[in-house]
C-alpha cells in the first residue's frame, strides 16, 4: 500500500509528448517541496439501449460500456519553486538583477505547455532493497498537459501554499520504457522491462530503486538511459 508522497520529478515534453534533447537546460525539476497531489478519473459513461414491446414489457434492456478518458490533477506545493510553477502551470519565471530566478509572473492568454511527472512514495509492508533508503511505490504520468495557479489565501493565521489545478493526463505518449533507471533488474537499476503503450494515462508499480534527490531549481535534462 502506497503511504507517504516522498518526491517528484517534472520534465518538460514538446507538443507532441516528446521529451528534449539531453543536456537541454531549464527542463526538469526534482523535489519534496509538495503537500498533496489529487487524481480524479473522468469517464464516459455507458448508453443505455431500453426498447419496449407494445404491452409495455422490455424487448432490450442494455447499457454499454463506459469509457476512460483522463485524469485530472490538482497539487498543492508547500512554497514557491518558480521552475515547478512554470513547468506545470500557466506561471513564468521571474528573474532578479542577476538573472536568478526570484519569483514567478502569471500572465493572461493560451496554455500550451506539456510536462510528464514521476512521483515516488513509501510503501507499508515491504523490505527495501540494500543500499536504497526504502522500499518504495512509483506512480507515472507520462504526458499532462499543464494546469493553472490554483487559489491562495493569505491569513494571519496560516502560510501561503501554491497549487495547481486543470492539469490533465493525454493520450499519445511517447515515453516508451522511459529515460529513467526507475526498477531493479536482478539488483541492478534499470528502465521500465515493457514500454508503454502510447494510449497509458498512468503507471503504478513498486520500486526498490531510491528516488532521485532533490534539487534546487530548475536542471538540464538528462536521462539515465538511452530512450
Amino acid at each position: 500500500t502506497p503511504i507517504l508522497g516522498k518526491r517528484l520529478r517534472v520534465v518538460a515534453l514538446d507538443e507532441c509528448g516528446n521529451v528534449p534533447a539531453s543536456g537541454t537546460a531549464d527542463s526538469m525539476v526534482v523535489t519534496d517541496g509538495f503537500i498533496s497531489l489529487s487524481l480524479s478519473a473522468e469517464v464516459e459513461d455507458g448508453a443505455e439501449i431500453i426498447t419496449k414491446k407494445a404491452d409495455g414489457s422490455l424487448c432490450v434492456n442494455e447499457m454499454t460500456a463506459s469509457s476512460f478518458k483522463r485524469f485530472t490533477l490538482e497539487a498543492e506545493f508547500c512554497g514557491v519553486d518558480p521552475g515547478l510553477l512554470a513547468l506545470t502551470t500557466n506561471a513564468e519565471i521571474y528573474e532578479n538583477y542577476e538573472s536568478i530566478a526570484s519569483g514567478i509572473v502569471v500572465p493572461e492568454g493560451t496554455i500550451n505547455k506539456k510536462f510528464a511527472l514521476e512521483l515516488w512514495t513509501g510503501l507499508t509492508g515491504a523490505a527495501c532493497e540494500p543500499g536504497t533508503e526504502e522500499a518504495s511505490g512509483y506512480m507515472l504520468l507520462p504526458f499532462l498537459q499543464a494546469g493553472v495557479m490554483g487559489d491562495m489565501s493569505v491569513d494571519g493565521e496560516n502560510a501561503v501554499t501554491f497549487g495547481m489545478t486543470g492539469a490533465y493526463t493525454k493520450g499519445g505518449n511517447g515515453w516508451g520504457t522511459g529515460l529513467f533507471n526507475v526498477l531493479a533488474n536482478a539488483g541492478i537499476a534499470a528502465a521500465l522491462p515493457t514500454a508503454l503503450d502510447p494510449l497509458d494515462h498512468m503507471l503504478l508499480v513498486e520500486t526498490g530503486i531510491a528516488p532521485p534527490v532533490s534539487a534546487c531549481g530548475l536542471q538540464p535534462f538528462m536521462p539515465d538511459v538511452a530512450a
